[in-house]
C-alpha cells in the first residue's frame, strides 16, 4: 500500500459568517457533547475537513458543543481522537503501532470501520465519507443512510506527451483490458502504456471498476501488458518516482484535481493532467479559473447512474457522508451531514436539515471541486435540501 503524506488543509471557509437564524427548523441539539468522528474517503477527506472546521466554529449552531473530528485516509503522524462517553480516547495512525488504530484508508475501510463500531455499539466511527454508492447488504448495513452533498466526475488523467487529449470509452476500457497497449494505438505518439488504477478499498477503485470499465482492471495482464499499478487515488506522485510519466495514465477525481490546481488542497498531481473522454472534458476555466463543466458539460445529476442507469456520459458520481439509524450518536451525526427526508410542514417549511444540506456550505463544496446539487425535490429530497438521501 502506498502511504500519501498527511494533508496539510487549506480552509476555504468564506461565507460562513451568514446568520443561521433562519434556519429555526433545523436538527436541534441534544444538550450533551460528543465527539463526532468521520473517517474512509481520500476524495472528500479535504473538503469534509474544512466542514468540520466550520462546524466547530460555528457556536450559532453546535452549541453543545460537540467535538468534530476528521480523521485523513492516511495519518502519517499519530492523529489523537479524544473520548466521549461512548468510546475511549483512540490514536489513528498509518501504519499503527502499539496501542494505535489504523486510519481507515477509502471508502470501503471507512464503511466498514463505522459497521464494525455500529455492531460494537461504541460509536467510536459516526460518518463514514464514501465516494462509492451504496453497497449491496449485508455488505453494508440495513440500517445505514448515504447523504449525497456533492457532484464528482471520475476521468482519466495522465502526464504523458505521447497520450492523446481525448480517448473514446472504448479505448479507455480497451487500454484496460489490454487490446491496445501502444498510445499510437489511440490516437498519440508511439510508446507503451503503462496502466494505474486507484487502491482497492477506494470507492474511487470500486467505481472505476464498476461504472466506467465494467471490469476489473487488475484481472488483465500480458505480453506488453504489465500488470495495472495499484497506487493511493487523486495523486500522481507515486507515478513520478517511478518514472512512468510517459507511459502512465490513471482514473483521477475531478474535484480533487481541481482542488489541487486551485491550491485549496496540497497539489499531488506531479504532472497529471485531466484528458478529455468522449470527446467532452470535466473541467473548464472561466477566469483561469477551474471549474466543474457544468452548463453544457457533462457534470449533471441526470449523468449519475443512481438517477439514470443509461447516463449519456460515463464517470459522473455523488459524494457522500454515510451514517447508521442505529448508531450511539446518529442524531448529533445527521445534524452535520444529513436531513430528515420527509415533509416538514410543522416547521414553517424549513427542512430538518444538517447547514452541509441546507446550502450554508456551498462555497466550501465549491472551493474543493465539487459540484452543487440544487434544491429539487423528490423521492431521495422530500423537503428540497441541497443534499439526498440514499439507502441499501
Amino acid at each position: 500500500m502506498n502511504l500519501k503524506p498527511t494533508r496539510r488543509i487549506a480552509l476555504a471557509v468564506a461565507g460562513l459568517g451568514m446568520a443561521t437564524a433562519a434556519l429555526s427548523g433545523c436538527l436541534v441539539a441534544d444538550g450533551n457533547s460528543q465527539v463526532i468522528t468521520l473517517a474512509g474517503s481520500d476524495t472528500t477527506q479535504d473538503v469534509m475537513a474544512a466542514v468540520v472546521a466550520a462546524e466547530n466554529a460555528d457556536t450559532s449552531y453546535n452549541t453543545d458543543p460537540d467535538n468534530l473530528q476528521n480523521v485523513l485516509s492516511v495519518e502519517t503522524a499519530p492523529k489523537v481522537v479524544p473520548g466521549d462517553a461512548a468510546c475511549a480516547t483512540k490514536t489513528y495512525h498509518s501504519p499503527a503501532g502499539p496501542g494505535e488504530t489504523l486510519a481507515p484508508n477509502g471508502s470501503s475501510a471507512g464503511r466498514n470501520a463505522l459497521k464494525a463500531s455500529v455492531q460494537a455499539g461504541d460509536g467510536c466511527i459516526d460518518v463514514a465519507r464514501s465516494s462509492g454508492p451504496p453497497r449491496a447488504i449485508p455488505t453494508d448495513l440495513a440500517t445505514f443512510e448515504y447523504y449525497a452533498f456533492g457532484l464528482d466526475a471520475l476521468g482519466w488523467a495522465s502526464a504523458s506527451t505521447k497520450a492523446p487529449a481525448n480517448l473514446t470509452l472504448t479505448q479507455l476500457r480497451s487500454i484496460y483490458n489490454c487490446t491496445f497497449t501502444n498510445w499510437s494505438q489511440v490516437g498519440g505518439t508511439a510508446g507503451p502504456i503503462q496502466r494505474y488504477h486507484p487502491q482497492t478499498l477506494s470507492g474511487t477503485f470500486q467505481f472505476f471498476r464498476d461504472d466506467v470499465l465494467g471490469f476489473d482492471p487488475t484481472t488483465f495482464s500480458g505480453v506488453g501488458c504489465p500488470a495495472s499499478i495499484s497506487t493511493q487515488e487523486n495523486s500522481g506522485e507515486l507515478i513520478a518516482s517511478n518514472a512512468d510519466q510517459e507511459e502512465a495514465l490513471v482514473g483521477y477525481s475531478m474535484g480533487n484535481w481541481i482542488a489541487q490546481a486551485r491550491g485549496t488542497a496540497p497539489d499531488q498531481r506531479a504532472g497529471q493532467t485531466l484528458r478529455n473522454l468522449n470527446g467532452q472534458n470535466l473541467v473548464v476555466f472561466p477566469g483561469g479559473i477551474p471549474t466543474p463543466n457544468t452548463g453544457a458539460g457533462p457534470v449533471h445529476e441526470s449523468n449519475v447512474k443512481l438517477v439514470n442507469p443509461t447516463p449519456a456520459y460515463p464517470g459522473i458520481r455523488y459524494v457522500f457522508n454515510v451514517v447508521d439509524s442505529t448508531s450511539v450518536n446518529y442524531n448529533q451525526a445527521l445534524r452535520y451531514v444529513g436531513f430528515e427526508n420527509r415533509a416538514n410542514t410543522a416547521e414553517n417549511g424549513y427542512a430538518m436539515s444538517s447547514l452541509l444540506c441546507a446550502g450554508q456550505r456551498q462555497s466550501i463544496i465549491n472551493s474543493y471541486g465539487f459540484g452543487e446539487l440544487d434544491t429539487t425535490a423528490g423521492p431521495n429530497n422530500v423537503p428540497g435540501s441541497h443534499c439526498r438521501q440514499f439507502k441499501p
